[in-house]
């Protein structure tokens, strides 16, 4: 005995049927989303309520902090692990987006870090301080750059580890991966470019590249302007 006729189901629509066509290739993040090019209701009224509640919970991040002065209006994105054990002085307008990458600020205790106001971390960037580290205003850290103030561990019996400040001027802009080194100051006004190790001192208003990083132009740098 044989069963009802089995019917088959056409891998192509029609000619003319675009509505079948749409729905067949459809992907899955189409049909997820719900409506094509739109992004679903809830994600977007999470994205308002991040906007609104973003500079509430850096403010209290910042109170929070441990540090003995954190100036007003940061902007706390993502995580920031800071240990303030010595003295933490930092400015206004403080921001960091540890969104891809921790933002790390550590201060061991009897230490010293001053930081001016309009500084900014990227994913990845590290400040640690051992002795005195001294950072300006409009200072940019992009990923995964880093300031130390100590070697930490000599190569050679007798090294000295610690050979004063670390000084970081204003307007200064440290490219991804650059390294600043102990007892190093760099002038106002300077870029580091990417994976640069700063080992000696940056004039004010220059360009600095290498490993150790030398400087290899002067930069004109208008009386006032800041780096955006």
């Amino acid at each position: 005995m044989m069963g009802n006729p089995v019917k088959e189901v056409p891998d192509e629509a029609p000619a003319g049927d675009t509505a079948a066509v749409g729905e067949k290739h459809a992907t899955a993040a189409d049909r997820y989303r719900g409506t094509r090019g739109r992004r679903p209701v809830w994600r977007r009224a999470h994205d308002r309520l991040a906007v609104v509640a973003r500079p509430r919970l850096s403010y209290l991040r910042s109170r929070l902090s441990g540090t003995e002065r954190f100036g007003e209006a940061p902007l706390i994105s993502g995580r920031l692990r800071l240990e303030a054990h010595g003295r933490v002085l930092i400015g206004d307008r403080f921001r960091a987006e540890g969104l891809a990458a921790p933002v790390s600020i550590y201060v061991t205790r009897g230490a010293n870090l001053e930081i001016g106001d309009d500084f900014y971390m990227n994913g990845g960037a590290c400040i640690e301080v051992w002795h005195d580290v001294k950072i300006g205003n409009h200072v940019l850290m992009a990923p995964f750059s880093s300031i130390i103030d100590d070697d930490r561990h000599p190569l050679e019996p007798g090294q000295v580890l610690y050979k004063g400040p670390t000084v970081v001027g204003d307007n200064v802009w440290l490219g991804r991966n650059v390294a600043v080194l102990p007892g190093v100051t760099i002038g106002s006004g300077s870029a580091i470019g990417a994976n640069s190790v700063v080992t000696r001192d940056i004039p004010p208003s220059s360009f600095a590249v290498g490993a150790p990083a030398r400087v290899i132009r002067k930069l004109e740098i208008p009386p006032g302007w800041v780096r955006p």
